[in-house]
């Protein structure tokens, strides 16, 4: 075998399909519990390739978090303002939450929710990809608040930032408390008392 035939060798797997899968992985056993065997046996890497293409553990911790906010939080703004009726597609996002884990047997909340949780305070790199999701998520029930306030779904009266801030908490809150609720699909009125609070109030 040549020098060239070495050194030419090709990646023999999809990176983006290794932090898709990582990030899976994060998300079901949290990061400090998540060792790199577990992550090289799971994600069919070798150490060595996994140091030199991520680094190390943290560092494919932060690209599993930035991939989470790029699959679950970059459209979520655009997604709710694109015309029709908004309160039910916020409505939608949180019941979607609740459903989900009540139809897991080990319901895994949110991988942010759970890394501010676990990792923070102390490591400013993940806090500072924490802040960025939840600014995302934010933005995201902004945008469409507005366009439910066109629309005349709600007030032009009610404090729409505040508002987003609000169903920020309660996307995040509702999260971690479906970890432990032996019965999520009660949060389902909590959801449509939030919401309603919103619709109530017309100009």
């Amino acid at each position: 075998m040549g020098y060239r035939s070495i050194v030419a060798r090709p990646r023999t797997f999809d990176e983006q399909d290794v932090i898709d899968r990582a990030m899976e992985l994060f998300w079901t056993r949290g990061y400090e519990t998540t060792s790199i065997t577990d992550l090289t046996s799971a994600l069919g890497v070798h150490p060595g390739t996994l140091y030199r293409t991520f680094g190390d553990k943290h560092a494919l911790f932060l690209r599993a978090l930035a991939r989470y906010r790029e699959r679950l939080a970059d459209d979520f703004g655009p997604s709710l303002a694109e015309g029709g009726p908004v309160l039910p597609r916020i409505r939608a996002v949180l019941i979607g939450w609740i459903d989900l884990a009540a139809q897991e047997e080990q319901p895994r909340g949110c991988l942010i929710a759970n890394t501010a949780g676990e990792v923070l305070p102390g490591d400013d790199e993940v806090a500072s990809s924490v802040r960025c999701v939840f600014s995302v998520v934010e933005d995201g029930f902004l945008q469409g608040l507005r366009a439910a306030a066109r629309q005349g779904e709600i007030s032009a009266a009610v404090d729409l930032p505040a508002a987003a801030a609000m169903l920020t908490m309660l996307l995040e809150g509702l999260q971690v408390i479906v970890k432990a609720d032996p019965d999520p699909r009660r949060l389902v009125s909590a959801v449509d008392t939030a919401l309603l609070s919103l619709a109530s109030v017309r100009g």
